[in-house]
């Protein structure tokens, strides 16, 4: 049976291609598969192999000609090819088998059949698929937090442009580290960035790998001084083998070695925390500044993170932009000229502002004065006319299109944004209680030492006085109390002596496993059976949200206004229903006194927020730290300090520019895209869970049958199909469907169509072969037994550079069709699921037989079956080339408008968006029809 030359495939490994017998012995024999230039051995009584002619008709290789075969003879178990009128005849190991439609409809026939329902499974899987692949809002929808407009509005505008270069400075609590976040998943699921590289000051390092994890899945690799010299053993670089990689900045710049490793590696973003801490000069620029301008000019997507960029001075500030745009900004006398314009439209944004709201009972203004230099570009338009004609109905509209069309000259296309906690709104008030408390003998040390523990024995721990006060707050307290303290040593004994004072306490610190600091968290946010108190530790609690408390103990104050910012903001934020009570405790005639009284007194820094205390500190630096040490007592300077500070403030609310602010944020815009990620991140996610999990045979337990609020208890079972299952833990775990549930929940997973798991389980359902040839029973009467039907699956595929965005109009779709034996097609008649409700299971074994039986005449139904999916396809593919011309040109005509206005838009830009369009086009035309699936149906008679 089995001969040398003869052409074989695997059901088991069509990947394989075509493989030839090139060696037998007495009870095997290897096949030797060309396309995949590997050998397999198989035993004369295998049955996973299936023989593989060619018919009349066929075309085959051979010495790079191209043949068609006239006639076909068998001859010693050898097939052998007529190619000529000449009787020219080639053997069928002489032959390179073709790559064509039939063949690969051949090779479809050739798997072994899986169960019907994969049939359905692989359907529903390209149909979700191309649903988000067409999304505007993909890469969006995944985010573990509520859905902030101000953060949704940036992330969407800065992430498709076609080089995410920005400046994002946003107010401290504004939420920078998440809009960076959004920009960097919406690139990435939409395969414009692989490569990422996060540089941040050192205190900020594990924030970021927590927030990069907890609420976007993205696990980032920490390269600092400890993990570069474990790397650097041999001569590899460690910032090559890992795509996302977190760094300090301040370690980087410090160490040439490391530095000229982060350069050679290849980054397509680059994110700077902190960005005003890149000092400029113009002949000494500091070596951060240096190393950041470097990257910039070799990587596409680069974004600044400040909450205060322009504290250094405007020059600095300019310095910054430059590494954003160096061509743009090439001259500072015309940016300041261009800065000088756009404050101009700013005023005038402020005097628009109140006659935007509907019941404004503002009295009228001179708008013709108002709009000054504007007014030959406006007069003739509707907005203004309503605006200034005498009792319009229309004014409030006018007033909002007059605001619309400044942000459009000025702001579109600007690298610079930033949302205010003024503009935004729905922060929460502040109160601040401080408990001055005696000294003892033994606590001496908090006369000199900020953290007066470290100088005592911890066995005397339980003599300070502090800790004799918390014991009696928290006695009184029946809300859920956050207590933050700076060492992971003094958390966990708090927490032990708070448990064994019969409190419900758990600890939250640096040196615990992330999944118990997990665990943690989940046990404090239990509003039914959770801790009451939680003490979290200064660094294990950066990027950790808990407003659904709104009590905080400051156990000891941290050396930095920007730290005890980083500790009310755990509370303090967007969501947070009520008003935070700040608790100091503190020792009489302490450091810590001395502290508290410079926050409170010189710079307000517990009751609002501040980003000048910083700069504050630098003023009075000497006389500062004589201060806070005892060695001087004079009180002044709080007075002198706080004077400066409201100074500051005052400078910086009076530079603050409105326009600039409505162009971070367009309200009506930035609603409309919450609302399609509300409707899009999980629709339909409830029953694919269902199906999938069933069909790879993945333990799932539904916890809640309600498809808006689903809730799934996944865990890997022992017959599962898969080797593992991302963020799935041997245990299991929690997958919710609600964003607000799941996001104060720290132990489970949001499961969206954008989650990892979620995205490989779908990938695994297209990559599983066998998947591709099922079969079923139909049992009806009105057919005869033994009727069949064919149901197929065809794909229209268009491929491109993910820059042109053609997945939004032309994604993978999917075509379902049905027909006879004959070539009569009927899936007009039945939607696919109504259709698939009819049928029933076949054993794997009759199916084998189906298809060895019916292979020839389905070959030619499938035939039919694609020529009637290039008529299927044809108004598919017009109307997404249409749609796709009409929404690349509306966007280059908006520019060219706003050119004539808007320096910020240069000819290079609109050339690139042109060329984009006409390529995508090409790309459109050039789409490619391919053969998914297939089902084989017999019919019987019903039961």
């Amino acid at each position: 049976m089995y001969q040398i030359g003869q052409r074989w495939s695997s059901r088991n490994e069509p990947d394989l291609g075509v493989g030839m017998i090139v060696d037998k012995q007495n009870k095997s024999f290897t096949l030797h598969f060309p396309d995949a230039e590997s050998d397999r051995q198989y035993s004369n009584d295998q049955t996973s192999l299936v023989r593989r002619t060619l018919t009349a008709g066929d075309q085959l290789h051979f010495q790079d000609e191209t043949f068609t075969v006239l006639e076909v003879e068998e001859i010693d178990d050898l097939i052998e090819y007529r190619i000529s009128d000449d009787d020219d005849w080639l053997e069928e190991s002489l032959i390179q088998f073709p790559r064509n439609d039939k063949n690969e409809l051949d090779s479809l026939l050739a798997l072994s059949p899986a169960r019907r329902m994969w049939f359905d499974l692989r359907r529903h899987t390209l149909e979700h698929q191309a649903a988000n692949a067409a999304s505007p809002v993909r890469g969006l929808m995944g985010l573990k937090a509520e859905l902030l407009p101000h953060q949704i509005y940036l992330a969407h505008e800065i992430a498709n442009r076609p080089k995410a270069r920005a400046l994002l400075c946003d107010e401290v609590g504004m939420g920078k580290t998440l809009e960076a976040g959004l920009i960097l998943h919406q690139r990435l699921l939409n395969g414009l960035c692989k490569r990422v590289l996060i540089l941040t000051p050192t205190n900020l390092q594990h924030q970021w790998l927590v927030e990069m994890l907890r609420r976007f899945h993205q696990p980032f690799a920490l390269i600092n001084e400890s993990v570069y010299e474990d790397f650097t053993e041999g001569d590899d670089n460690p910032f090559e083998q890992q795509p996302f990689v977190i760094s300090p900045i301040d370690w980087a710049s410090q160490h040439p070695h490391a530095t000229q490793h982060m350069l050679d590696a290849e980054w397509d973003m680059v994110i700077v925390d902190e960005a005003h801490h890149l000092a400029w000069h113009p002949e000494t620029p500091s070596i951060g500044y240096q190393v950041v301008a470097r990257l910039a000019a070799k990587t596409e997507s680069l974004l600044l993170l400040s909450a205060t960029p322009e504290q250094t001075g405007e020059r600095e500030h300019f310095s910054r932009l430059q590494l954003l745009d160096a061509d743009h900004y090439h001259d500072f006398e015309r940016y300041q000229a261009q800065q000088q314009a756009f404050k101009q439209a700013a005023e005038l944004a402020e005097l628009l502002l109140p006659f935007t709201q509907d019941d404004s009972q503002t009295s009228p203004l001179n708008w013709e004065d108002a709009f000054g230099s504007y007014l030959e570009e406006v007069k003739a338009k509707d907005w203004f006319i309503a605006l200034t004609a005498a009792n319009s109905t229309d004014r409030t509209q006018a007033a909002q299109d007059a605001v619309s069309w400044l942000i459009d000259r000025h702001g579109t296309g600007r690298e610079m944004f930033r949302n205010t906690r003024a503009a935004v709104g729905g922060f929460p008030d502040r109160y601040l209680h401080s408990y001055p408390l005696e000294n003892n003998e033994h606590f001496e040390s908090a006369n000199r030492h900020v953290q007066p523990e470290t100088e005592v024995a911890d066995g005397l721990w339980e003599k300070d006085p502090r800790w004799h006060w918390l014991k009696e707050f928290l006695e009184c307290q029946a809300d859920k109390v956050l207590i933050i303290c700076h060492s992971p040593d003094m958390a966990q004994w708090l927490n032990d002596q708070l448990t064994f004072a019969g409190f419900q306490s758990a600890d939250f610190h640096e040196q615990m496993p992330l999944i118990h600091r997990d665990r943690a968290a989940a046990y404090f946010a239990d509003d039914d059976d959770g801790a009451q108190i939680l003490v979290c530790s200064e660094i294990g609690s950066e990027g950790r949200n808990f407003q659904f408390s709104h009590h905080i103990v400051m156990y000891d104050l941290p050396e930095h206004p920007d730290l005890l910012e980083q500790r009310v903001g755990r509370l303090d934020r967007l969501g947070q229903l009520n008003d935070v009570q700040i608790h100091v405790p503190f020792i009489k005639q302490s450091v810590q006194e001395r502290l508290f009284n410079w926050y409170h007194h010189a710079l307000n820094a517990f009751c609002r927020t501040t980003g000048a205390g910083d700069k504050v500190e630098e003023a009075f630096g000497d006389t500062l730290h004589a201060y806070l040490h005892g060695q001087d007592d004079d009180t002044d300077l709080l007075k002198e300090a706080h004077i400066y500070h409201e100074a500051l403030l005052k400078q910086m609310e009076e530079g603050r520019n409105r326009l600039l602010e409505m162009s971070s944020c367009r309200p009506e815009q930035a609603r409309d895209l919450i609302d399609q990620i509300n409707h899009q991140a999980t629709k339909g996610l409830h029953n694919y869970i269902e199906q999938v999990t069933h069909a790879f045979n993945i333990y799932a337990e539904c916890m809640d049958d309600d498809p808006e609020k689903a809730a799934w208890f996944l865990r890997p079972s022992t017959d599962m199909m898969l080797e593992a299952l991302p963020g799935i833990e041997e245990e299991g775990k929690m997958l919710m469907l609600d964003r607000r549930q799941a996001s104060q929940r720290e132990n489970v997973a949001f499961a969206t169509w954008e989650h990892p798991l979620i995205t490989m389980l779908m990938d695994e359902v297209q990559g599983f072969d066998s998947g591709k040839l099922t079969s079923a029973i139909l049992p009806i009467a009105a057919l005869p037994e033994g009727t069949v039907l064919v149901e197929s699956m065809f794909v229209i595929e268009a491929t491109a550079h993910p820059r042109l965005k053609l997945t939004q109009s032309l994604p993978m779709t999917p075509m379902w069709q049905l027909s006879d034996s004959n070539g009569k097609f009927l899936h007009q008649q039945f939607t696919a699921d109504k259709w698939a409700e009819k049928l029933k299971g076949v054993p794997n074994r009759v199916a084998e037989q189906w298809v060895a039986a019916l292979r020839k005449n389905l070959i030619e139904v499938l035939q039919a079956h694609q020529l009637n999916a290039q008529d299927q396809a044809r108004p598919i593919v017009q109307a997404a080339k249409s749609t796709y011309q009409h929404r690349c040109q509306s966007e280059i005509d908006r520019l060219i408008e706003l050119k004539a206005f808007n320096n910020a838009i240069r000819d290079q830009d609109i050339e690139l968006l042109e060329n984009n369009m006409q390529e995508g086009l090409v790309r459109i035309d050039e789409h490619q029809i391919r053969l998914d699936a297939i089902r084989i149906i017999l019919t019987t008679k019903p039961e």
